[in-house]
């Protein structure tokens, strides 16, 4: 059955002096899993677009928060409560205002928790009865059960020259994602670390940098316009919030030089995964060996314009 187009009309666009609209072409809008709160604006739609992305690399208990299309804080644990802790942990003063991304059930003692902050809208897979009368005490906030995910086969942008296309990247980022070129080896813990960075580092703007211990985002650089100073505002945040320096880095693109690498490895760093390409891969293979830092080289560069 051919599925007609709906044009949707929003409040307003990225600022209340602009109009939008959504054209949905699909049975079901996203309008459809709404559950409470006000009518959702063209930011939320963007953001939500963002972070189910970012939470479909996951799949053991996962809490993302957003602002503006960027994860500020991201965390897995084996109870979806403690990762929505750690999430918030990870950069306290970021999540307010944020988008709350739940890959579990939200249960009363959880809701109790997300109702100490504010929150713009939470989704998640799902909500208990107790959960939702705790939630539904604020009237503006969004409540969102997320739908079974569609895959985006296609991307495309809107430019001044056209419509510009891509395919999407579906590799997934597993052992076999990662490939260790210097000599020291890490443990079983710090790969799923790394891996964990670089499902995050996946969805920040580029330059995008992403440190993260214990499956939590203790840093986050991104939208720089170099990678030295990605990294640099991401241990600002990490010194911020955090005692412990002992940490994994991710970054979506490869360091050109070995000054990021330095500052890594002064600040506590021993496990880094960035794509190859640089003409000096081999001077940053050096640092790492001299160093005695881990080194992956990644299967596939990660930016997000």
């Amino acid at each position: 059955m051919k599925i007609k187009s709906k044009k949707v009309n929003l409040r307003y666009g990225e600022n209340p002096n602009q109009k939008a609209y959504l054209i949905n072409k699909t049975d079901k809008s996203i309008f459809d899993f709404q559950i409470s709160g006000k009518k959702l604006s063209y930011n939320n739609l963007i953001d939500l677009d963002s972070g189910l992305k970012c939470l479909n690399e996951f799949e053991e208990p996962t809490s993302i928060i957003m602002k503006h299309t960027n994860p500020c804080g991201v965390a897995s644990d084996k109870k979806i409560k403690n990762a929505f802790l750690k999430s918030y942990q990870s950069d306290p003063k970021s999540s307010f205002g944020g988008i709350i991304f739940l890959n579990r059930k939200v249960s009363y003692e959880l809701s109790r928790e997300i109702v100490k902050n504010f929150y713009e809208m939470i989704a998640a897979s799902d909500f208990s009865k107790d959960a939702l009368k705790v939630l539904k005490q604020k009237k503006n906030l969004i409540l969102i059960k997320i739908p079974k995910t569609i895959k985006q086969f296609q991307i495309y942008k809107s430019t001044l020259f056209g419509d510009l296309y891509q395919s999407n990247d579906f590799t997934p980022i597993n052992k076999s994602f990662i490939n260790l070129v210097s000599g020291k080896k890490t443990t079983q813990k710090s790969i799923e670390d790394l891996l964990f960075s670089l499902k995050v580092v996946k969805h920040l703007k580029s330059n995008a940098v992403v440190l993260s211990r214990n499956k939590q985002t203790v840093g986050l650089g991104h939208g720089q316009t170099n990678r030295v100073d990605a990294l640099n505002f991401a241990l600002k945040n990490m010194k911020k919030y955090f005692k412990k320096k002992i940490f994994v880095c991710a970054s979506d693109g490869f360091f050109p030089f070995t000054d990021s690498i330095s500052l890594l490895n002064k600040s506590g760093c021993q496990v880094v995964g960035q794509p190859s390409g640089s003409i000096n891969d081999n001077k940053i293979i050096a640092y790492s060996n001299k160093n005695r830092i881990s080194l992956y080289f990644i299967k596939n560069r990660l930016f997000k314009h």
